[in-house]
């Protein structure tokens, strides 16, 4: 069987570098590739891609087509692709060459359709007003959004997965009438935590960190405020907070009253995120909406306790490992932050990381060869 693979979908949306749908589909392709299976890949050779990945390829001679030159229909019909996969739903309108399997990830666009606090990260006019319309009008674009799956579900040469019982459900919550009779294959999504060598020991330093904090969906704002009320409360004196995805916090419209304990970051390599998960006191991940959700596992990974939002597929990730936050509530994660604060709690949270990392990470490792089987339509008898 020949795939063709939708790198593109991988490389950088608007000023985010990487994401996780993009991570999810490299560790995808990493899969396929050592596991020697035939695949030509899709890309944009206009924008970053990951040299980890670019390496990969080159020594595996796998072609890659560019975007600029190439429709994907032309290059499927070059390559005479049986199967197109996509680890994202975006770019595959007109495609009608060969079937088409894609990931869906979660229903962020019905299950977060607004929050007001996303006034008070500095976006552009436009974006503001394309949010305020999409607001206005949250309505209309579900109706499209159900128009569009259900078009899709119909496409006999079209199908999908998702990553969490979590997604899959909302799919039958959302569209019972649509969804009910279909098979919604699960695979959760793939460890990122591979081979890395971690430097140092543990608190060194003592911080929380924050991750992805330029995106208003992950909901960073509320918890630098909760802190930043701590620290002018003196509640937090010996901890600083550490914050990646963003280069300062003028992206906020919110002034810290105590600039000189948040150190922010930009976008960090994976190596330094790992080496932060591992000497993080604790990771406080206030999240708004995930279909899977990496940080908290990846930061469980290296016994890391977890403060978490406990809305969407974050509970059944973490179930009893993490310590659980209503996201809305300022004055309900500043209260989970001092109760992480007690000895015997970061202790006892600490212990539920690892172990519940385990179990994740048995599941990921065999639902990552699950998928790839059932992308190249693979049986394998037992």
């Amino acid at each position: 069987m020949s795939l063709l693979y939708n790198l593109s979908v991988c490389q950088p949306v608007g000023n985010v570098k990487r994401h996780g749908g993009g991570i999810y589909g490299e560790i995808v392709l990493k899969r396929i590739v050592r596991r020697q299976l035939p695949v030509v890949c899709f890309y944009n050779a206009q924008k970053w891609l990951n040299p980890e990945i670019v390496s990969l390829l080159q020594e595996n001679s796998i072609p890659l087509y560019d975007s600029n030159r190439y429709t994907l229909n032309e290059v499927a019909k070059l390559c005479q692709a049986d199967v197109l996969f996509s680890p994202m739903n975006s770019g595959l309108a007109g495609f009608n060459a060969c079937k088409i399997i894609y990931t869906i990830h979660g229903l962020r666009k019905l299950e977060l359709p607004k929050d007001y606090y996303f006034f008070k990260y500095k976006s552009s006019f436009k974006e503001k007003m394309k949010f305020i319309i999409k607001w206005i009008c949250s309505s209309h674009y579900r109706s499209k959004d159900y128009r569009n799956r259900a078009a899709s579900v119909k496409n006999v040469n079209k199908s999908f997965i998702t990553v969490s019982e979590h997604s899959k459900n909302a799919f039958l919550s959302y569209y019972p009438l649509l969804f009910q009779d279909k098979n919604i294959p699960v695979f959760y999504s793939p460890s990122t935590i591979g081979e890395i060598s971690i430097n140092g020991t543990k608190y060194n330093e003592k911080y929380f960190m924050l991750v992805s904090a330029g995106l208003w969906a992950k909901n960073n704002l509320r918890a630098i405020i909760a802190f930043d009320r701590l620290f002018s409360s003196n509640m937090l004196k010996d901890f600083c907070v550490k914050v990646t995805g963003v280069q300062d916090s003028s992206i906020y419209n919110y002034k810290i009253q105590n600039p000189d304990r948040f150190h922010f970051m930009g976008y960090v390599e994976d190596s330094v995120l790992h080496q932060l998960y591992h000497d993080a006191y604790c990771l406080v991940y206030p999240s708004l909406n995930e279909g899977f959700g990496y940080p908290p596992i990846e930061a469980m990974s290296f016994g890391t306790p977890v403060v978490a939002s406990s809305f969407s597929s974050i509970y059944e990730i973490c179930q009893d490992a993490a310590m659980y936050l209503n996201p809305y509530s300022i004055e309900e994660i500043m209260n989970r932050i001092i109760q992480m604060t007690n000895e015997t709690t970061h202790k006892e949270y600490s212990n539920r990381a690892s172990k519940n990392y385990q179990r994740v990470y048995k599941r990921q490792q065999k639902d990552l060869d699950g998928l790839i089987d059932y992308i190249y339509n693979l049986n394998h008898e037992s």
